[in-house]
């Protein structure tokens, strides 16, 4: 069973069309990453459905998903939000 960061990671290296070990936990996502904000909107949605069940959907309002920056901030973000 994949952890939730190898998880991120490989969404972020697909959505974000980079290899994965370029995908580091301090990568910014705009500056390292070449995202873009359609990007990040794709990102997101990706990281609410690889994360969501039925019993807890994940939502990620747009105000919070701006203030995400770096892979680290998305991990530590899905901890605060309960995602183990």
């Amino acid at each position: 069973m994949s952890t939730v960061q190898d998880r991120v990671q490989q969404l972020i290296a697909d959505q974000l069309r980079q290899p994965l070990e370029k995908v580091t936990s301090d990568a910014h996502l705009i500056d390292d990453l070449d995202a873009d904000s359609l990007d990040i909107v794709d990102l997101t949605i990706a990281i609410e459905e690889e994360f969501s069940t039925e019993e807890n959907q994940l939502e990620i309002p747009e105000e919070d998903a701006s203030e995400i920056r770096t892979v680290q901030q998305m991990l530590d973000y899905l901890a605060a939000q309960g995602v183990a």
